[in-house]
């Protein structure tokens, strides 16, 4: 939907400038102080002026190979001001950005760059091995390795074109000034669906992700300014969430971020007590791993925000978190096709299992997902939609994105959810995961609910198996805590004791050692669901 129609229908509470994101972030720097500390990465600190001296140089070598407006630049790397830079100096010569997870394979490394028609691959030395061949069969105009010159005999083999050192373009005094990104441009495209499918990119503007990242600052403003001042970047920023949450949104309020470039509990720990770290954002499975790294021994008086995404937060998981920490943990929501938040629980007002109330100019509603009519309060309905957030659509699939409109131009969200008078938000699940069983619903969010509650459950997904009699049942894939030994039959009558409706208690259990998970930590219940002899 177009910015004038959703102002329109709603009009805004925000001042959204017609600026890219570049251009605000120079005006924030502006008004605030170039030697302010923005990153820390390891024990490096990086001030304003010199993260706009790095992407002038790094822009002005875009620009001399021909990098025109509009343009992909693919960037491969693990959180790093390498990736910020790239994205700042992406922007500046006007193209767009596509972040590609390290930890997808070549496969669906190569479809990316060839889906979103990449110019330029930004990556570094330790994942030369596993691009080697992509790099040396497919055609860029310029390839740079964000570190050192070392082992760069693992990706120069049987290549026909010179990789150029990011240190190199950093040692040259040219330099780009002027910003060619509008506000109405393509900032990024992001790859979503593929849990459910074959990756799509969504895409976003500058106006999306701007305005998405001005949203959430206001509801951080709820938060006292003497909670705030450093968040914790351990969320892959290659995905929406970290993306935004915990590199644009707090870049944009002026705190300092510390860049984690992959999540290790127990160092993460010990970082945040060192620092003096005031939030951290991060999905279910990084709270449950630092509260089984004894999260108790450490000092974090200082936490003061901690704010959990990307699927559901067991109702155990946050009182145990708030008995061993005194902090409790705020639940969101949001997805990539809106930039990508949309609700979050007040600050200091959370209800546990709730994702909370929409956004300031994030407009939602509740609808039949057949008929698309409003559903009365308490009643299970879709959630839809409609803010300045919403993407554009997705990549080079029209009738995708037609039908993930409504005709008025809200978004289908595909998430069952219920609200209550005073419009708190509670997911129920997705529609497309919901097992129909003998014609009845059984969600599976609410048995790994019940699930969690058992004390040698560490993680817990249910998916739908056919049946002969029922057409479909639940079967629930179990990690076990440490010390702990678990039977089928043990947790069959575990179900019973917490009066779980029989026909929503699994016909079968699996217990494994880990649960396939994205980027963002969520569950990939379509590798489960496509798992050999279930």
């Amino acid at each position: 939907m177009s910015e004038s129609s959703w102002k329109d229908m709603f009009p805004s509470r925000i001042k959204y400038p017609n600026k890219s994101v570049y251009e605000y972030f120079l005006e924030i720097i502006e008004k605030s102080d170039e030697n302010s500390i923005l990153f820390k990465e390891e024990s490096r600190d990086y001030k304003a002026k010199e993260i706009i001296e790095m992407t002038n140089k790094l822009a002005y070598f875009l620009d001399a190979n021909t990098i025109e407006k509009n343009e992909t630049i693919a960037i491969l790397l693990p959180n790093s001001i390498g990736l910020v830079t790239s994205i700042f100096a992406s922007f500046q010569v006007g193209a767009k950005v596509t972040l590609i997870n390290p930890r997808l394979s070549q496969k669906d490394i190569s479809f990316q760059l060839r889906d979103s028609e990449s110019k330029v691959l930004i990556t570094n030395t330790d994942l030369c091995d596993k691009i080697a061949e992509i790099v040396s069969q497919y055609q860029f105009k310029a390839k740079i390795l964000v570190d050192s010159p070392k082992d760069i005999e693992k990706i120069t083999q049987n290549q026909n074109c010179e990789l150029v050192f990011l240190s190199s373009i950093l040692e040259k005094k040219e330099r780009l000034t002027d910003i060619r990104s509008k506000s109405s441009d393509l900032a990024f495209l992001l790859y979503t669906g593929g849990t459910t499918g074959t990756a799509k990119a969504v895409m976003l503007t500058h106006a999306n992700v701007l305005a998405n990242a001005l949203q959430f600052n206001e509801w951080a403003k709820e938060i006292p300014s003497e909670f705030t001042g450093c968040v914790v970047s351990a969320l892959p920023m290659c995905h929406s969430f970290g993306l935004q949450c915990s590199f644009l949104a707090p870049l944009f309020r002026s705190e300092m971020i510390v860049i984690i470039p992959k999540f290790e509990p127990e160092s993460l720990l010990e970082l945040m007590e060192e620092l003096h770290a005031t939030s951290f954002y991060g999905v279910p499975t990084m709270y449950i791993a630092l509260l089984r790294s004894k999260i108790e021994k450490y000092n974090l008086e200082s936490l003061k925000v901690c704010v959990s995404g990307g699927s559901a937060l067991p109702k155990e998981i946050h009182e145990e978190f708030q008995q061993k920490t005194s902090i409790a943990i705020t639940e969101g929501y949001g997805l990539t096709e809106c930039s990508p938040v949309t609700h979050i629980n007040p600050y200091g007002k959370a209800i546990v299992n709730s994702i909370g109330k929409p956004l300031t100019d994030t407009h939602a509603k509740l609808v039949d997902p057949e008929t698309l009519a409003e559903v009365n309060e308490g009643e299970i309905g879709e959630i839809l939609i409609l803010g300045p957030q919403v993407m554009k659509g997705y990549l080079g699939k029209g009738l995708e994105s037609s039908n993930v409109f409504t005709s008025d131009g809200w978004l289908k969200t595909g998430d069952l959810a219920r609200k209550d008078s005073e419009d708190y938000y509670f997911i129920v699940d997705r529609s497309k995961d919901i097992i129909n069983s003998g014609g009845l619903n059984v969600y599976p969010r609410e048995v790994e609910e019940d699930l969690y509650k058992h004390p040698g459950v560490s993680l817990a997904a249910v998916i739908p198996v056919p049946d002969d009699y029922f057409g479909e049942v639940g079967k629930a894939f179990i990690v076990v805590k440490e010390g702990y030994k678990i039977t089928e039959k043990e947790m069959k009558e575990f179900c019973l004791k917490q009066s779980m409706t029989k026909y929503k208690i699994p016909k079968s259990f699996e217990f494994i050692d880990s649960l396939p998970l994205s980027a963002a930590g969520k569950v990939l219940k379509r590798e489960l669901i496509n798992r050999k002899n279930i």
